[in-house]
């Protein structure tokens, strides 16, 4: 009899460690909130180029991991390691090994600048993400209500406007014909 109980305590203390070491394990990975552990910096790039965003994550694969351009109203592009948007010239690679999304755009239009965003959705209030910002390059262009032209009499003052469009902003000067110094201030 002597036995039977050394080895009932045997079993029961065996069967604790067991329970104890196995919450520990579920305690230890509860504890894990993903996180983004990598995202692609901004990106400047040319019409009609393609650019790449990468976004790591660790510790979410039981969770939800979306790109989304953030600008305006939310368009959400994929979810997961699918596609939503219907668009050609999208595309998205996930790397398993890496835990890593890639978005890729490619013909880039200049309704493609803006913010986008990789995140982790934990639940309907608590999402990790991290933004990278897409600038597209456009040629400078000189807008259509700046001055084209103006008729003055000799010692009036007169005002001209420009303005011009494109990225990087551009800097606006001004010349004479024939490259004749200009005007400053009040004296000619």
């Amino acid at each position: 009899m002597n036995v039977s109980i050394s080895s009932n305590i045997n079993l029961w203390y065996t069967a604790c460690i067991l329970l104890l070491s196995l919450l520990a394990n579920k305690s230890t990975h509860a504890q894990r909130t993903p996180t983004i552990s990598y995202i692609s910096q901004e990106q400047i790039k040319d019409i009609g180029g393609t650019v790449e965003f990468e976004c790591s994550v660790q510790y979410a694969k039981e969770y939800s991991v979306q790109w989304t351009k953030t600008d305006g109203e939310p368009v959400f592009l994929s979810s997961g390691s699918t596609l939503v948007i219907r668009d050609s010239r999208f595309a998205l690679r996930y790397e398993p090994s890496a835990s890593t999304y890639r978005l890729q755009i490619k013909d880039i239009q200049e309704t493609d600048a803006g913010t986008y965003t990789c995140q982790v959705v934990i639940s309907v209030v608590n999402k990790v993400s991290a933004n990278v910002k897409l600038s597209v390059r456009r040629p400078p262009v000189i807008s259509d209500n700046s001055t084209q032209s103006l008729v003055a009499s000799e010692g009036s003052e007169v005002q001209m406007e420009c303005y011009a469009s494109g990225y990087p902003t551009p800097t606006i000067t001004w010349r004479r014909e024939n490259n004749a110094i200009l005007p400053t201030g009040n004296y000619i």
